[in-house]
């Protein structure tokens, strides 16, 4: 990890219970950070997102960094295989959101922290993962959401595509994430800060998804300005420099953040 470090930051491995994490502090001696909770996405790892988060903390932001179930230490799957990725990415998202609570209580009890400015945000799987903890914990100032979706349904339709039957376990998660589902409670997002931003050509989570809960909760907002929906032209399923730029500049003019 020693290409990851930087003059600018320091970068420390916790655990909140059984969760490994990094948290990615910049050298600025303040009394209290505005914080970034990121989520990775399916096959990748806390680790992996280190040279992210020292962008964001470069712009004066704290960033914690959680791992997934099934990912990084906590195990390896088959991630390239589709009916590895139908049976047990819901159960990481649901994992994801099961475990945030006593994520969020150590980042307000042990990190420097300023407690009216944490955002959540994630790209994939993790970005599925922030827009639901946006949605439904209020205390979050704001959410940047890369390469993903809010309406969750899509999600299950897609990994349920094709097949005849289903586990009673997937039935019941996906049970779960239809009756969670953001799209379906719109009244718990309106007025808030949101960031969405998505590659045009992505054929992993379509961004006419994304587009289209856009279209529908920006009619409930009385400041426009305050959510954004960003389309990149030839960028499939990826997390680009200018998503960075955006979403920085969507924080800082924006979303007071």
């Amino acid at each position: 990890m020693e290409y990851l470090k930087s003059d600018f930051t320091d970068i420390e491995k916790i655990y909140i219970g059984d969760v490994p994490a990094y948290v990615v502090t910049p050298k600025l001696n303040l009394e209290k950070y505005k914080t970034i909770i990121f989520y990775h996405g399916w096959s990748s790892c806390a680790k992996n997102q280190i040279f992210r988060a020292n962008i964001f903390a470069g712009y004066g932001y704290q960033v914690v960094l959680p791992e997934a179930r099934f990912h990084g230490e906590r195990g390896t799957l088959d991630y390239e295989s589709e009916e590895v990725s139908k049976e047990n990415m819901m159960k990481v998202i649901m994992h994801n959101i099961e475990e945030f609570p006593s994520i969020y209580k150590y980042v307000i009890e042990n990190l420097n922290v300023d407690e009216k400015n944490i955002a959540v945000a994630g790209h994939s799987m993790g970005a599925i993962t922030a827009g639901g903890l946006f949605t439904f914990k209020k205390d979050l100032k704001t959410a940047l959401l890369f390469n993903g979706t809010m309406n969750w349904k899509d999600v299950v339709d897609t990994l349920i595509e094709g097949e005849d039957e289903i586990s009673y376990e997937r039935m019941r998660i996906n049970d779960f994430m239809i009756q969670m589902n953001p799209q379906i409670h719109l009244e718990n997002i309106e007025n808030r800060a949101l960031g969405l931003f998505n590659g045009a050509e992505d054929e992993t989570v379509p961004p006419i998804s994304q587009e289209n809960f856009y279209n529908e909760v920006v009619e409930r907002y009385e400041n426009k300005d305050i959510i954004v929906f960003e389309k990149f032209e030839n960028t499939r399923h990826q997390l680009t420099t200018q998503m960075l730029e955006n979403a920085i500049v969507f924080l800082k003019e924006k979303a007071d953040f």
